[in-house]
């Protein structure tokens, strides 16, 4: 074979190859909040008056959160994602906004992103079914005037899904998760399904776990079965045939064990 033909060959297929990818959604956890903390310093034994004003407080970083949220930020430097969405909670929205400010990049807001219970059984079979429409029912996503040029909320979601009653079980509150994170699902395939783009989702630990249980329809296994670091990526890559395949878990090649 001559050489152009060869060269020829090989660009044609490495072009293919990254044509033929699929849709690729990234998910990052925020870093630490002071509600990540809480619990440490009420076993330390150290009265309430001693702590920190971060503790507690879910729209403060900790020190160790401010590091990372550096660290995201480098990290992310190292992507060109099509799209960037986010949980409408402070702490989801401030760890990626100096990586939207220092790409000049924007992104929408999800009500269905924020934190919900559920990650641990949320493919049990036994769930009751939400009927009711509890999508956009709830409080109005207020964004500050700082963040106004970066982050917009998504039309047709403007406020948050309504909350579960306050005597709600286990499986009831997984229920309500279940249904939004199904219906961020259907909007991402509905804009990005069967394309090679890339999605970055910023969100939390339990809504983030469940989101990826139910794109993959099971749960992972091996380092996966734990929950998110602060931080932390997974990424789960459309296939062929629509299905999911887990390929990167807190930021580690996923092996299936």
């Amino acid at each position: 074979m001559k050489p152009f033909t060869l060269l020829t060959l090989i660009f044609s297929t490495a072009f293919l190859s990254v044509a033929d990818a699929g849709l690729k959604i990234y998910y990052m956890r925020h870093a630490e909040g002071g509600h990540n903390v809480k619990k440490a310093w009420q076993e330390k034994g150290v009265p309430e008056s001693e702590w920190p004003a971060y503790v507690g407080n879910p729209d403060v970083f900790t020190p160790k959160g401010l590091k990372e949220v550096v660290t995201a930020t480098e990290k992310l430097k190292k992507y060109d994602f099509d799209f960037v969405v986010s949980s409408p909670m402070w702490r989801a929205r401030n760890t990626i906004l100096p990586y939207l400010k220092a790409k000049g990049k924007k992104a929408e807001v999800w009500p269905e992103l924020r934190e919900g219970f559920g990650m641990q059984v949320i493919l049990n079979e036994g769930l009751p079914e939400i009927k009711k429409d509890i999508l956009n029912k709830g409080d109005a996503i207020e964004i500050p005037e700082e963040e106004a040029q970066i982050f917009s909320v998504r039309e047709g979601g403007e406020n948050n899904y309504a909350r579960y009653p306050r005597d709600s079980d286990n499986n009831l509150k997984a229920a309500y998760m279940k249904k939004v994170s199904l219906n961020a699902i259907d909007l991402l395939e509905k804009r990005f399904g069967g394309s090679d783009k890339s999605i970055l989702i910023a969100g939390h630990n339990s809504s983030g776990v469940s989101l990826l249980k139910l794109l993959l329809k099971n749960a992972p296994t091996g380092e996966a079965r734990r929950g998110l670091d602060n931080v932390g990526l997974w990424m789960a890559e459309q296939q062929e045939d629509g299905s999911y395949e887990l390929k990167i878990y807190n930021d580690q090649p996923y092996v299936e064990k």
